[in-house]
């Protein structure tokens, strides 16, 4: 029997400087082992991000709580003023809330708990409201983490559906849980690239730069064409990723013919979970042979852990479904406005503002 947690044994702690907050690393980690809390959550994931992205107006506002001095609950928070005509102090996760062209899609970040009871969730919630804040914004939740457990003590509170969560569970006759059209194609796409000399592999740690490089020529040229950026076009993206493989597990798969990459995918790694990234493939030649599609299922065949997670995709109409995901969750934007009235007068004149600069800039053209 699990004796249930006394909140009011737990001592909570504010953490307001990052350096304070590195102290607190090898139990965090800890917790993230203990309680097979995603990448996204832990302090490898969210301290590469401090260091690349932290602004010197953005205030740390860490919650940590502890039960006989041993770390059982944190909730990586911070705060960031907005540039708008009415000051607004948005409280986001670690982990979130840099500029949209560099952003490194933190997704399935929670509140992390050793215990979850209503109690534990209820007292997160007071915690949260002892800081001084105006607005909430949290994006891509899952609909059972803790957060959304958090939320019915919170007030005004605003949940969105922005997807779901694409997951593959380890299977041993996984191809069989495909439709009968994606087992042709994949046989057929096999048979074309057995001719023309292919072969996967993952990459060796001595060969990933090499890969990875390459991947993001395929990447932003693909992008180009479009007229759009790129993930890669950012090099604070760039740097995240390089400062983040230093230390941390990332795997790539890739797609040869003649020994010449011709489709490449990019995963983090955490205890029990391959997480698809990123991706890039050479359209000019042999988009016909469906590289991308081809280099997923291989990879799935093939992957070392349990779990293939594709992340975020549309509810609808997702490509990632085609390849017979075993679980689905719905993701969720979060907002919780503290401040009603202001909330909502900020919202209201940014939006004048958008309108009339973008008047402005028809007039120019």
């Amino acid at each position: 029997m699990v004796n249930k947690p006394n909140v009011n044994k737990i001592e909570w702690l504010l953490v307001e400087d990052i350096t304070s907050l590195k102290e607190h690393i090898a139990q965090w980690q800890q917790l993230i082992i203990e309680t097979e809390s995603n990448l996204f959550c832990s302090p490898e994931w969210i301290m590469t991000w401090i260091q690349t992205y932290w602004q010197p107006n953005w205030q740390l506002k860490t919650i940590i709580g502890f039960e006989n001095k041993k770390l059982v609950a944190i909730a990586p928070l911070y705060i960031q003023p907005s540039n708008t005509l009415i000051s607004l102090a948005k409280l986001l996760p670690l982990g979130q809330g840099e500029p949209e062209e560099s952003e490194v899609l933190s997704e399935f970040q929670d509140i992390v708990l050793r215990h979850k009871t209503e109690s534990i969730y209820s007292e997160i919630a007071k915690q949260i409201s002892s800081i001084k804040w105006n607005v909430i914004c949290w994006n891509s939740a899952l609909s059972k983490s803790s957060l959304v457990k958090v939320l019915p003590y919170l007030k005004h509170s605003i949940t969105k559906t922005v997807g779901q969560r694409y997951l593959l569970l380890e299977s041993e006759d996984y191809l069989t849980t495909l439709s009968k059209n994606n087992r042709q194609k994949w046989n057929k796409c096999k048979n074309k690239l057995t001719s023309l000399n292919a072969r996967f592999l993952w990459v060796l740690k001595e060969d990933f730069e090499s890969y990875w490089q390459t991947m993001i020529i395929f990447h932003q040229k693909r992008w180009e064409k479009k007229d759009k950026q790129g993930a890669f076009f950012s090099q604070n993206f760039i740097d995240f990723h390089n400062n983040y493989q230093k230390d941390n597990t990332t795997r790539i798969s890739v797609l040869l013919i003649n020994e010449e990459p011709i489709a490449i995918n990019y995963y983090l790694q955490d205890f029990d979970t391959l997480y698809f990234y990123q991706c890039g493939w050479n359209d000019d030649s042999y988009a016909k042979l469906s590289p991308g599609f081809s280099l997923h299922l291989w990879s799935i065949i093939n992957n070392p852990l349990k779990k293939y997670d594709f992340m975020l995709g549309s509810t609808n109409d997702s490509y990632k479904s085609s390849f017979g995901t075993s679980t689905k969750e719905e993701m969720l934007n979060v907002i919780v406005q503290g401040s009603y009235f202001k909330y909502f007068i900020n919202k209201f004149t940014s939006k004048l503002l958008r309108l009339k600069l973008k008047r402005k800039i028809n007039a120019i053209k």
